[in-house]
């Protein structure tokens, strides 16, 4: 299940690309996932475990894909990371998603770029757990509603 904090943590890693860089194995670009993620993501293919195609930037190595496309990669290959969500961009809401499908992850989001906009819809059914109140989110609607309430506000994380 995705589990998310709403405001500001200082415990999530925020720097994803120098996290991403230190950290990758070549054998995760082998992982079907992993390749779509970089696929619907970043729009580029995965030809090799160093070699990625960029209709924008050419031949590229892991190292230059996107914020967003790191921060999936580790939150499937990893157990325990944990980022604020705002590296990520609507692109990457279902693959999110899917990864919540698949096992726990723990992120923040202290703003408001994502919506979850296909949470509680087609295979997208199991809830969001808030993390400020333990409340479960069903819909797009209802995490919509409880970011607004939670991210706008100034909550801090209790010790």
């Amino acid at each position: 299940m995705l589990s998310i904090f709403f405001g500001y943590d200082e415990n999530a890693i925020l720097n994803v690309d120098t996290f991403f860089n230190n950290t990758y194995e070549d054998a995760w670009f082998e992982d079907p996932f992993v390749r779509q993620v970089v696929r619907e993501v970043d729009d580029s293919e995965v030809r090799d475990r160093q070699l990625i195609v960029s209709p924008v930037l050419g031949q590229i190595p892991p190292e230059r894909l996107s914020g967003g496309a790191k921060a999936l990669i580790l939150l499937r290959e990893t157990e325990d990371f944990y980022t604020d969500l705002i590296v990520c961009g609507g692109n990457c809401e279902n693959l999110l998603l899917d990864i919540g499908e698949e096992k726990d992850v723990r992120c923040s989001l202290s703003g408001y770029d994502l919506s979850l906009n296909s949470l509680g819809t087609g295979s997208h059914r199991t809830p969001v757990r808030c993390e400020n109140d333990g409340s479960l989110l069903y819909t797009h609607r209802e995490f919509v509603m409880k970011m607004l309430e939670m991210a706008g506000g100034s909550y801090e994380r209790q010790a």
